[in-house]
């Protein structure tokens, strides 16, 4: 293509493994080293699109959709270098983008942004502003995408996630509906917060045996339920796992299968309790939990900011044993005393 400056801009679309070009790009730092090496190709697709003039990256951008299915997608790490702004590259670059996407059947793109001229670029591409600094893009004859996506297409079923839900869930979690003060205390993602890099950081976190994430998909493949936990980070709470969920009001009669398989992966992780933080304010969400057995154990009172003034912050959990074994012992956390110490000291 030719720039503004009546430079020639060559475009290349490459795949993870980036091989030289991993230095060059942008990256989530969480899982930079497995996502640029193509760990994730399995479950990712994520195309990488570089302008190069004279043989030397001037910009670059991405998008990351599931392998399977690739109606929805997530825009991320859009750059310009600094000596080449002013060009058009982040059009031209975007343009290939939306054309891909395009091609292999996308309906929808999310973005966010926190500047105001990548802002007016996107607008100009057809990005409006959707949820918090997030942005969507829809695809022509798209329009009705939410009324689509979120219809009820008959008995969905449980299944671990992986990372090629990224894009889905980031769609799940950036809906308004349900209209919840607190979508997720794991992730700190409240009611006008979009989602995409907290699902990055949290499916690392709860690597190991430190947490599960399951979703509710639907026979055409749509994500509609999510539900993830993870174990707190002590000796004495090792047993107890914070829980968070989601999920569409057209499914929330299948509600009850979704907490059933987050509880049954908790208690083969050794969780005896789970707890989910839900904010007063969410009588809905709460009476979701009381269904499926969880009881109000906690209230903060105030805890939660609201427009109109406070709200307290409830603690529903759930026992799902009547104990468990440690996960890890007492020694191998930070700060405590080892063994070879206890010896030591019993010896003087």
């Amino acid at each position: 293509v030719t720039l503004r400056s009546g430079e020639e801009m060559e475009i290349r679309v490459v795949e993870p493994p980036m091989g030289d070009y991993a230095d060059q790009v942008g990256c989530w730092r969480d899982v930079r080293e497995d996502l640029l090496g193509g760990v994730f190709k399995p479950w990712l697709f994520t195309p990488y699109f570089i302008g190069e003039i004279d043989g030397s990256v001037a910009g670059s951008m991405s998008y990351y959709v599931s392998r399977e299915c690739r109606n929805i997608g997530v825009v991320e790490f859009v750059h310009t270098d600094e000596a080449h702004r002013q060009k058009g590259i982040g059009s031209h670059l975007m343009s290939a983008l939306i054309e891909q996407f395009h091609e292999d059947g996308g309906k929808a793109l999310y973005l966010c942004t926190s500047n105001s001229v990548a802002g007016h670029l996107y607008e100009r591409h057809g990005f409006r502003y959707h949820v918090g600094d997030g942005m969507r893009y829809l695809s022509p004859g798209e329009d009705d995408f939410d009324a689509v996506q979120w219809a009820h297409y008959g008995q969905a079923s449980v299944r671990d996630a992986h990372w090629g839900d990224l894009a889905d869930l980031s769609a799940l979690y950036n809906h308004p509906e349900p209209r919840w003060q607190l979508k997720d205390y794991l992730t700190q993602t409240f009611a006008d917060t979009r989602y995409e890099s907290h699902f990055i950081r949290l499916m690392r976190r709860i690597e190991d045996g430190r947490g599960s994430y399951v979703v509710l998909e639907t026979p055409s493949r749509k994500l509609v339920g999510a539900a993830a936990f993870e174990r707190l980070d002590t000796f004495y709470e090792q047993h107890v796992a914070t829980m968070g969920f989601r999920v569409t009001p057209a499914y929330v009669d299948q509600v009850g299968e979704l907490f059933d398989a987050a509880c049954e992966r908790a208690a083969a992780l050794s969780v005896r309790t789970l707890q989910v933080p839900v904010s007063a304010s969410d009588e809905d969400e709460a009476e979701l939990l009381q269904s499926a057995g969880f009881c109000e154990e906690g209230r903060l009172p105030n805890r939660l900011r609201t427009d109109c003034g406070w709200s307290d912050l409830l603690i529903y959990g759930k026992t799902l044993t009547a104990s468990s074994d440690p996960v890890r012992p007492s020694e191998s956390y930070y700060g405590l005393r080892k063994r070879w110490q206890e010896e030591k000291v019993g010896s003087e």
